[in-house]
């Protein structure tokens, strides 16, 4: 019996398109190169043989710089194909900004019951 991911990654290659690829990248990424690593990368945009991938700090892409051939090896041998010819790094963007709780409209603020 095959494995979905096996499965699923041979569908997405015959579909051509860039979010598919995107898409089956985020899902096997932590597979593909470990999880330590996974944990300070994420996979931002694959189009036309380049994958972009966002680290969380400057330390990161310098370690990183020296795995680039490395990296695209390993996402070609999961991807059974040609996928990734370039690996370009960028630096991750922050998080999304807290929304303050006087313009969260699902905040349910804490009220006190007032003494008798």
């Amino acid at each position: 019996m095959e494995r979905a991911g096996e499965f699923l990654g041979k569908a997405l290659r015959r579909l051509d398109r860039p979010e598919a690829a995107l898409a089956w990248l985020l899902g096997r990424w932590p597979s593909i190169v470990g999880k330590a690593l996974a944990a300070h990368t994420r996979p931002q945009k694959c189009a036309s043989g380049r994958l972009e991938l966002a680290t969380t700090g400057k330390a990161w892409q310098q370690q990183l710089e020296s795995m680039k051939r490395e990296i695209c090896a390993r996402v070609n041998e999961a991807w059974g194909g040609h996928l990734v010819r370039e690996v370009k790094l960028v630096a991750a963007k922050p998080g999304p900004k807290r929304t303050p709780r006087e313009s969260d409209n699902e905040h349910t603020p804490f009220i006190r019951r007032r003494r008798a």
